[in-house]
């Protein structure tokens, strides 16, 4: 009887500890889901942003009944915008079942108000996007791991952000396709929202003054609630400034005797921004070149009006380069239609460039 309990014993321990090596079967991904990324690219920003950063991934229909890998669509969000994530899935799924787009995975990157920059002051987004973020895609999912089968995409700041990256890094990414991106030509920083008139740059000014006139500890919190943040955020990003407190950017205007007297040197910091497209496309023109595709659309009427202004300068400083592309101009405002030209437009674009199995 003894050796009976004994026998037992040692087939119920040797069967617990094989489940234990085993371990409990991973359910499968699920096709729409956020997922956080601890960034060490971010970590290095000085105003005590958080590092753990949420994406959200789209995996496609057959993604769970299958072996296949797929191509990799990655879309960046315009400033503070967090709609697509919304919509996203539904549309795709219905594009695929209508045989409109091939199955892909995508990928949306919030970034905040970052510009998808590095910087000392908010952090290396840029360097979160290209290394962190397709790192983790790559090593988690059944992915193409090429740039023949990546493509960048974005709206607004993160229309910019797409070209920019897209421009620095085609090794990582083969085509982009930009919705209003933030672009200037040649007089779009002074004709922008943060220095179309004096007026605007004067209040801006008195703003600065007054947090410099509160204690110093809440100085930092004053400047983060600003109600202009978005020249706040352009200006970490661009004319960054550790050594400047509490702003941490340079500004490029003082007054003097009630007259607004401009820092040349800065206000070059400020237009490299979304602008210094002539000498970014001779510089980076080689890398233009390797891309399969460069798409840049934008709304007639944005209110933004530098915008299209800026858009048509790409335009035309690529056909002067040589550099192959497309410009897509479309009845609409800045933001009414982004759902309407991604379904419709940057889907089935990624669809037809990207290389699938």
């Amino acid at each position: 009887m003894y050796k009976t309990k004994l026998g037992l014993f040692f087939i119920l321990f040797t069967f617990v500890l094989s489940a234990c090596a085993s371990g409990t079967p991973t359910p499968p991904p699920q096709q729409f889901s956020a997922i956080t990324i601890d960034s060490a690219a971010i970590a290095g920003n000085i105003l005590g942003q958080k590092t753990e950063q949420t994406i959200n991934i789209y995996l496609p229909p057959s993604y769970n009944t299958s072996t296949k890998r797929y191509p990799v669509v990655y879309y960046l969000p315009g400033y503070a915008e967090a709609t697509m994530k919304i919509s996203l899935p539904k549309d795709a799924d219905a594009l695929i079942e209508a045989g409109a787009i091939k199955e892909m995975i995508l990928v949306i990157i919030p970034g905040g108000w970052s510009f998808y920059t590095n910087s000392p002051i908010t952090g290396n987004w840029e360097d979160f996007v290209v290394k962190e973020v397709v790192r983790y895609v790559d090593s988690n999912y059944r992915t193409l791991p090429n740039a023949e089968s990546r493509g960048i995409s974005g709206h607004s700041m993160g229309g910019y952000g797409s070209l920019n990256i897209a421009m620095l890094h085609p090794d990582v990414f083969g085509a982009v396709y930009s919705i209003s991106p933030g672009l200037f030509d040649e007089n779009g920083l002074a004709t922008s929202q943060m220095y179309g008139a004096d007026a605007v740059t004067k209040n801006f000014m008195k703003v600065q003054q007054g947090i410099l006139e509160l204690p110093e500890d809440e100085q930092l919190k004053g400047v983060m609630s600003m109600y202009d943040f978005f020249t706040v955020a352009y200006g970490m990003a661009f004319a960054p400034n550790p050594e400047n407190p509490p702003f941490y950017f340079d500004y490029p205007y003082t007054e003097s005797n009630g007259q607004l007297v401009r820092d040349e040197e800065i206000w070059k910091r400020w237009e490299s921004g979304f602008g210094g497209i002539p000498d970014e496309i001779v510089k980076y023109k080689d890398n233009l070149l390797k891309l399969k595709g460069i798409t840049v659309d934008y709304a007639i009427q944005d209110e933004l009006a530098w915008i299209p202004r800026g858009c048509i300068y790409f335009d035309q400083q690529l056909t002067a380069a040589g550099i192959p592309h497309e410009l897509i101009a479309y009845e609409g405002n800045h933001s009414g239609k982004v759902k309407e030209r991604v379904s419709e437009y940057l889907l089935p674009y990624f669809s037809e460039l990207l290389v699938g199995e």
